[in-house]
């Protein structure tokens, strides 16, 4: 219920005399407590003065309003965007410390042929695939008869050759599945990585694959997936012939 006019009179004389942080705290509270304030008593708007108002008074209240919701948007967007930085540099610093451990195991290992099965381990883990392969071409003699060194056939070796960097994506056929000898259901989601010489011929394949279609192509970073190719590459370079 609204308080007589004369009632209003002593605060409009303290706050234009001087701001009484007491009136100002009550006056905030009060509104804040009413939001529909001004819709109930409209005949207050002829006694305001909104701030950044034009002298025509053409803009109003609401727009000042909007105004006022669009800085606290942009305040907690920049929060957001600092935020989200944050993160992105941590996840950076995680994943070059994945780099490096990866890069390390490899060094300390002494036998040749355990090489392919701690990189495609890495892969599988560090990209959380549930299946994963692992193929090298040529293979040195004394390799040849491992897992690994299975030919995948001249077309298909062929067609990773055109693929730029790597394929993301959905798995159309069961191809892949004959590889793995799995259900075709489990391989609708890929990730295919050639592996490359340092004069760019293809000598390999690393492929992943789950049955989450979409699994590799939702947070699956190029940069990260390119440095630890390079690291696997270089690994797996002794045993071509």
């Amino acid at each position: 219920r609204r308080p007589p006019r004369s009632t209003l009179f002593p605060y409009t004389t303290l706050f234009r005399s001087s701001e009484n942080p007491t009136v100002v705290d009550f006056v905030i509270d009060y509104l804040r407590a009413n939001p529909d304030f001004f819709m109930r008593h409209p005949d207050l708007f002829l006694h305001l003065r909104v701030p950044g108002q034009a002298p025509d008074g053409s803009r109003s209240p609401a727009e000042c309003q909007n105004e006022a919701l669009k800085a606290a948007l942009s305040a907690c967007q920049i929060r957001e965007e600092e935020q989200k930085l944050r993160d992105s540099l941590l996840d950076s610093d995680e994943k070059s410390e994945n780099i490096i451990r990866f890069a390390t195991d490899l060094l300390a290992c002494h036998s040749q042929v355990e090489l392919p099965n701690l990189v495609l381990s890495f892969f599988i883990s560090e990209f959380r695939a549930a299946h994963g392969l692992l193929r090298l071409w040529p293979v040195k003699a004394n390799f040849s008869f491992f897992p690994f060194a299975e030919r995948l056939g001249p077309d298909v070796e062929a067609a990773l050759g055109s693929i730029e960097n790597f394929y993301l994506g959905e798995n159309y056929g069961d191809e892949v599945a004959h590889w793995l000898k799995i259900d075709p259901v489990e391989t609708r989601g890929v990730l295919i990585l050639p592996l490359r010489s340092h004069t760019g011929t293809v000598f390999g394949m690393i492929c992943l694959c789950d049955a989450d279609e979409k699994k590799f192509t939702r947070g699956t970073s190029p940069n990260y997936l390119k440095m630890a190719a390079k690291v696997a590459e270089t690994a797996l370079t002794p045993l071509i012939n």
